[in-house]
């Protein structure tokens, strides 16, 4: 059996107005009845409506569950898997951003193979591939629609579990940048930045690729440049589009590289403190930069280009990380992110989860290796 490289197998609508193509692809596809999954919020701007306005001209059929709230817990999961079964949905449709899209997969992939989706936590866990689903992305940062992942919370252990399923990945992808026009700025900004960090720990992971490396590259260096564009300006469509393309390609790259001990202090510091992903992520680049530099030099140096820096050509690899933390810092903090600290967080909280944030499976990816005697270091970093 070859090992391919590359391989995405989504089929994508990318343009403004795409969202008005839903019915179609529901026909392409022979689907006559979809489940659509969101939260009140893009219920509340009407973006639900466009949705169902498609659906109804195309003369096909929809149930709607509207109980997608953040870090989507398996609760939820198991709720819509048993509403859409009984309703005899044959495609679900994920409105929204990582929350709805994660709560659609787990949904889909209980409804094909049953079970709890916690179960499916388990890489020995066989599953059936999970046909149907439909992703319109409103964010552009978890890049989920393009992703193989699924992060579910566990309530009883107040844990962010992930999931590795490439048997329930999207099968048709709707990137509408009209969709993102009414994001407010934080949540421009944090989405972004978790962009970002999608592109840099895939990029930096013991299990990219040289290919792969190509994308995550140019990924960086367009958040850099429309990501101030998009926070200052809401109606920007140029930043806006470009930013939804990279949301979008940055989670298939998370499909070639994974991510590392970034992902992980961001999931456990997301977890156990209600910090969105998006800021958790942030927290924890500098310090996951100056980190990886002693492995990887010469990448942390491109990741410090893509921030602006310019190298002389005879630093170290601590020197090289600590620039390019700082210019990241300068970056993130441009954009207006408030410290950890604001969240009523403290340094000796931070350190008190390292062995969570050691044991995470996206670790294990981490350049130089990981540990709890590490990991507390990090999270100290991360408070500054």
């Amino acid at each position: 059996m070859p090992v391919y490289s590359i391989v995405q197998n989504a089929k994508i609508v990318a343009h403004a107005g795409a969202v008005k193509e839903i019915a179609d692809v529901m026909k392409d596809a022979g689907y006559k009845k979809a489940f659509l999954v969101f939260d009140q919020g893009v219920k509340a701007v009407g973006v639900v409506d466009k949705v169902i306005d498609s659906i109804k001209t195309g003369g096909l059929e929809f149930v709607e569950f509207g109980e997608v709230i953040p870090d989507p817990p398996s609760t939820v999961i198991v709720k819509g898997a048993g509403i859409m079964v009984e309703e005899k949905c044959d495609c679900i449709i994920a409105i929204g951003g990582g929350s709805s899209t994660d709560t659609a997969k787990g949904i889909n992939v209980m409804r094909v193979n049953g079970g709890n989706i916690l179960e499916y936590a388990n890489p020995e866990k066989q599953a059936k591939n999970c046909p149907g689903l439909i992703c319109v992305p409103t964010t552009s940062g978890t890049g989920s629609e393009l992703s193989l992942g699924i992060i579910v919370t566990d309530l009883e252990t107040a844990t962010k579990v992930p999931i590795l399923a490439t048997y329930a990945m999207s099968e048709y992808v709707i990137c509408d940048p009209e969709l993102t026009y009414g994001m407010p700025a934080g949540l421009t900004m944090m989405t972004g930045l978790d962009v970002f960090s999608h592109a840099f720990e895939s990029y930096t992971s013991v299990v990219t690729h040289e290919m792969a490396n190509i994308i995550q590259e140019k990924i960086m260096c367009e958040v850099v440049k429309y990501l101030p564009r998009a926070v200052a300006n809401p109606k920007d469509e140029m930043a806006r589009q470009r930013m939804l393309y990279n949301a979008s390609m940055g989670g298939w790259m998370l499909c070639h590289g994974l991510a590392h001990v970034g992902h992980s202090l961001a999931h456990v510091i997301g977890a156990k403190f209600h910090i969105p992903h998006g800021a958790a992520c942030a927290y924890g680049a500098p310090a996951t930069i100056r980190y990886i530099a002693k492995s990887v030099p010469e990448k942390t140096k491109v990741i410090g280009e893509a921030l602006g820096v310019v190298f002389k050509g005879d630093e170290t690899p601590e020197q090289i990380g600590t620039m390019t933390a700082d210019a990241y810092i300068a970056f993130r903090d441009s954009l207006g992110l408030k410290p950890i600290s604001s969240y009523g967080v403290t340094k000796e909280q931070l350190v008190g989860i390292a062995k969570d944030v050691a044991a995470e499976p996206f670790a294990g990816c981490t350049p130089g290796g990981m540990n709890e005697e590490i990991a507390a270091q990090l999270l100290a970093e991360c408070y500054y």
